[in-house]
């Protein structure tokens, strides 16, 4: 194959790569994708081969995949278009250096030795580096792909993590078994049908139900924050609310409410009467600031509170950079109107917070709850469900219209639920908004852009998954088993070599 080819083999490859995720769920064209970067990573000879592969790959994936950000820095951030693309581009191009790196560094270390099971292991360890890296950003895995394959019987057990190492590892196996006629590894590839054998059981038991309803305001993004909208914004929920006090719990998007939890406090506490009175919680997004005399008065949180039957409160703890906190802010505050969005100085809240609560006759039911982004990180929702009977997350995907950033965002909540082994409602302000249960299928949802309450009977549960319970350390494991037997392997051919 001439050398000029690979590189533009490896660009499309990496832009076929988010066509095997949400909202296409294409999963054979990632085994294709991954197939192009595996094999030329196995056949590349010094750690900067390795290095210029995957960047390229990854530029092309981040580019496609995470293009929906264009929309949120050109509408509704007022970047001009061009700058805005540059800007897309500079943020795929800084991801693509993570899995350089890593591979780089797997070059450098063992070379083409047992390659076909170090690949696999790296590809473990950049996902999880970029997944926890400072703030991280656990979006476009692999294993998010298999929603709804075989492979999917594997969530509960090793998560989204570990069913991209068996994604990473099928592909590998196929390669070894093309290159060597090495037959016996086919083996290996009964990690799919043993998935599907998977499926059916339940890792988790019913505690009770709740009657559940999730509201969507619809409210245009370029009108949301105006201070004329403030108190038409909180009288279109509760009109939507007050038509569904029959329900037990019923839950308002991030930030449904754009006043301060304290502006908010006397509405609030009418509403509240009125839901305690139908024996219902309800559960908004709202931003919060510390009153005069705190340590930290002025500050703000990113929250959630439970009112009516229910209560409680919590702070996002994951922020997103640049749209709740501006890193380097002194430095860069006013270069464009981008660094200057409403509400972009929040504060990251504490990882031992309560849980929320939601009643229903005499029984009290914990609710483990997530901020958009936050829904992302496949360890904080396993920690967080650990004592939870169910799941609420709440966003604002108007940020990045009818894009793929939405869709995706969607699918990695209903990873979240697989995972855990519990019901999820998601609230959104102009979508998507949706009932989940625990085996990650999408039961009810609302249509995008249209103002609107879904209603359901969502299960409480109780119980831990062996993924809540064991996390990533068996994949940790398993990667220093196989990095052991790799360098003890490389060490040894080296040896002879010398001989």
């Amino acid at each position: 194959m001439p050398r000029w080819l690979i590189p533009l083999l490896l660009l499309l490859a990496g832009a076929l790569f988010p066509l095997a995720l949400a909202p296409f769920f294409w999963w054979p064209l990632g085994l294709v994708s991954l197939a192009v970067l595996m094999a030329a990573l196995q056949h590349n000879h010094t750690p900067r081969q390795a290095f210029v592969y995957t960047w390229l790959f990854s530029f092309a994936k981040f580019a496609v995949g995470v293009s929906w950000i264009y929309v949120s820095i050109h509408r509704f951030g007022g970047t001009p278009a061009p700058l805005a693309v540059l800007m897309v581009a500079l943020f795929a191009g800084f991801l693509a250096i993570f899995p350089a790196l890593v591979f780089a560094l797997r070059q450098h270390l063992f070379g083409q030795t047992l390659a076909w099971l170090t690949l696999p292991v790296f590809w473990f360890l950049y996902e999880w580096l970029r997944g926890n890296f400072l703030t991280g950003f656990p979006w476009l895995f692999a294993g998010d792909a298999h929603l709804h394959s075989w492979l999917a019987g594997w969530a509960p057990i090793i998560g989204s993590y570990g069913i991209s190492v068996l994604l990473v590892l099928s592909v590998t196996l196929l390669l070894e078994v093309w290159q060597r006629r090495c037959y016996a590894l086919l083996a290996g590839l009964l990690v799919w049908p043993a998935g599907a054998l998977l499926q059916p059981l339940e890792w988790t038991h019913i505690t009770g139900s709740l009657n559940v309803s999730a509201v969507q305001g619809n409210i245009p993004q370029n009108l949301k924050w105006r201070p004329e909208m403030m108190d038409p914004t909180i009288g279109i929920y509760y009109d939507q609310t007050s038509q569904h006090w029959d329900s037990d719990l019923i839950l308002w998007p991030e930030t449904a409410v754009t006043k301060l939890l304290d502006q908010f406090r006397p509405a609030m506490n009418e509403i509240a009467a009125e839901a305690l009175e139908h024996n219902t919680t309800v559960i908004t997004g709202i931003a919060y600031r510390y009153p005069r005399g705190h340590e930290l008065a002025g500050e703000f949180h990113n929250s959630i509170v439970a009112f009516g039957a229910g209560a409680g409160i919590y702070h996002k703890q994951q922020l997103v950079p640049f749209g709740e906190f501006v890193p380097f802010e002194q430095q860069i505050r006013g270069l464009i109107p981008f660094f200057d969005l409403e509400m972009s100085s929040f504060r990251h809240g504490p990882a031992d917070q309560p849980l929320l609560k939601a009643a229903k006759g005499a029984d009290t039911f914990l609710v483990a709850p997530f901020i958009c982004y936050e829904i992302a990180y496949p360890q904080l929702v396993s920690r967080m469900a650990q004592q939870a009977d169910f799941l609420v997350t709440v966003s604002n995907d108007a940020w990045f219209g009818d894009s793929l950033g939405p869709k995706q965002h969607m699918a990695l909540a209903q990873m979240r639920a697989l995972e855990t082994g519990r019901w999820l409602l998601r609230a959104t302000n102009t979508g998507i908004t949706a009932l989940v249960d625990h085996k990650g299928r999408l039961l009810e949802r609302l249509p995008y852009e249209q103002r609107g309450t879904l209603s359901g009977s969502a299960e409480m549960r109780h119980g831990s998954t062996p993924y809540m319970q064991l996390g990533v350390w068996p994949l940790a494991i398993f990667s220093l088993l196989i990095l052991g037997l790799a360098g003890w392997r490389r060490r040894r051919s080296q040896s002879f070599t010398e001989l």
